[in-house]
């Protein structure tokens, strides 16, 4: 009997400990209504190819009047419009059903090419396009895109463009944010304000640390948000919020997040230990000149703190660089940990840690969380205001 009471509490124990965490790891999922941003940073233009117009329909009778073009799957049907002079007109297969009929038609004139007329988008799988007018084989925009008149209709050459930002606004616990989708999903940011320049837009963006890859969560606010998919037929981008807490915080190697573990050996073959302290990770390479130009700065601040470990990950092209590297670890005294690493190394420490930057520096706690990470020679000070900060200066 008391066996029995005393499994059945235990039990209940759990039960409670389990429902504890379950509490702590409460996940909401909202669906934010998403705009393509037409004026965006993000644009690819791309030149189309003349193609064969047979088995398509819906094309004029006279087949001097048009002409056909294609990238990858997109075909794009460019013909005069012969119940108005001077009109032209465009069209994409959208539903790839070799039938331009049942797609929208663009009209233009030959002056609203010259005056950089913007083409209202239309939503192609999971990409935003609109056509581009090329006249006499230049771009109209003055980018010096030059095509080959061979290809030209009546000094026309269709282009398309892709764009790659999309931006939604959201309300959560009384706050609002901002999501912007870019690089054709790959990519996204949270943020709780967003610039209506569009400079200023594209400044933020291409900051390399603000947007995220999607696999990666972002931290924002003592939230943990996650990017899940993209509904273009709905205009919808689903994400996810959990609150932070040590039960929820998941390996990720930006700052909030436990980093990635570390195994690997220096180049004297022993084993690297990130140590009990705290510890700075240096990515650069020799053939990096705003690596090289870092170096200065790190010995400074090595001096300054001995007690932190640092340790420089070099991503070298071949093993061949490695007495350059050695080379330079002695004419800059560089007295700490060095690692040497192949960049095509998929299983690398810069790989692991989503280096696409150098330099690139991260600080680590003793219990393995990030609390800094920048890239560029010139943060340098901004390092060393986290280092005062983190050893009470």
């Amino acid at each position: 009997m008391m066996k029995t009471i005393l499994s059945l509490f235990l039990m209940l124990c759990m039960l409670n400990a389990s429902t504890a965490v379950v509490k702590a790891q409460t996940t909401d999922t909202l669906s934010v209504g998403m705009e393509l941003k037409v004026n965006s940073p993000f644009v690819v233009n791309i030149g189309m190819s003349q193609i064969s117009s047979e088995g398509f329909k819906g094309l004029p009778t006279d087949t001097a009047s048009f002409r056909l073009y294609r990238y990858e799957d997109v075909v794009c049907l460019l013909a005069r419009d012969d119940s108005r002079k001077g009109w032209y007109y465009s069209v994409f297969d959208m539903n790839k059903d070799k039938d331009f009929s049942d797609d929208y038609h663009y009209y233009f004139t030959r002056n609203q090419v010259y005056e950089n007329r913007s083409f209202a988008p239309q939503r192609y799988n999971d990409i935003w396009v609109y056509p581009d007018m090329y006249l006499n084989g230049t771009a109209k925009r003055g980018i010096g895109l030059i095509i080959g008149s061979r290809i030209a209709f009546d000094e026309f050459v269709p282009t398309i463009s892709f764009h790659t930002l999309c931006v939604g606004s959201f309300d959560y616990k009384g706050k609002n944010y901002y999501i912007c989708s870019a690089y054709k999903k790959t990519k996204f940011a949270i943020t709780d304000s967003i610039p209506a320049n569009d400079d200023d837009l594209t400044k933020m963006l291409n900051n390399k640390d603000f947007l995220r890859d999607i696999k990666s969560p972002i931290l924002c606010d003592n939230l943990i948000f996650r990017y899940h998919d993209m509904d273009f037929s709905r205009q919808q981008c689903k994400i996810s919020i959990t609150p932070q807490a040590v039960e929820t915080l998941p390996i990720n190697p930006y700052e909030g997040f436990c980093a990635p573990d570390i195994s690997v050996k220096d180049i004297n073959g022993k084993k690297v230990t990130l140590g009990k302290g705290y510890t700075l990770l240096d990515f650069w390479g020799t053939w990096c000149k705003p690596c090289i130009a870092l170096i200065p700065k790190l010995v400074e601040i090595h001096k300054h703190y001995p007690s932190l470990n640092i340790v420089s990950i070099a991503s070298e092209g071949s093993m061949d660089d490695l007495p350059k590297l050695k080379q330079l670890i002695n004419e800059h005294n560089m007295d700490w940990t060095h690692v040497c690493q192949l960049s095509k190394d998929e299983t690398s420490v810069a790989n692991s840690f989503n280096i696409n930057s150098f330099p690139t520096t991260i600080l680590i706690d003793s219990s393995g969380k990030i609390l800094y990470r920048a890239s560029g020679s010139d943060k340098a000070d901004k390092l060393k205001a986290k280092l005062k900060e983190i050893y009470g200066e």
